[in-house]
């Protein structure tokens, strides 16, 4: 069942509760589902959050998440809920969630350039930001849509190029030399 064809009086009897019961706590249908995505939402910038929080290994900024990525789509229902509904969202509510992920994007953007060493220019950094959401979301989008296999190819393939990009984009802003692999 989707969220156009879910009614409020069938929500209230799959949790077992009376319609009026869940009326007491929402207003609607769609206050409904933005309470749940918001919570997801949460959730998931908290691990996000914490799985960042640490110093980056082998100094690889963001590497931390990118590696636990396709194990957390497939362990967290927040996680797929909350992906689902920004790729795709019911049209009357495209706006507000659109601003839900959008803040769990700027969470992980924030969080990733928290781990990147400051020799890199304002400029730099905020490419390099961007670029690392574009991999997680290309990550996103197959995670859905394709098999693990592809993911990892995906994976690997995107976060060698950035990597070896981050490396020699520093080590230059440094004055240090590096080759990348």
């Amino acid at each position: 069942m989707g969220y156009d064809a879910a009614s409020l009086n069938e929500i209230a009897g799959m949790v077992g509760i009376r319609k009026a019961s869940l009326y007491s706590h929402v207003a609607s249908k769609d206050e409904l589902f933005l309470l749940v995505l918001e919570d997801a939402a949460e959730i998931e910038r908290d691990f996000v959050t914490a799985t960042l929080a640490a110093p980056p290994s082998a100094g690889e900024p963001g590497g931390a998440y990118i590696e636990v990525l396709a194990a957390r789509y497939d362990a967290s229902v927040h996680l797929r809920f909350l992906l689902r509904t920004a790729f795709l969202p019911p049209v009357a509510l495209k706006p507000v969630i659109g601003k839900i992920y959008i803040g769990f994007l700027e969470c992980l953007q924030a969080c990733f350039l928290a781990q990147v060493p400051d020799v890199l220019s304002p400029p730099d950094r905020s490419r390099f930001g961007h670029a690392y959401l574009g991999i997680v979301e290309s990550l996103f989008v197959v995670m859905i849509y394709a098999d693990q296999a592809e993911t990892v190819i995906r994976k690997e393939a995107m976060w060698r190029m950035f990597r070896d990009a981050l490396a020699l984009r520093m080590s230059r802003a440094s004055g240090t030399s590096l080759r990348p692999e």
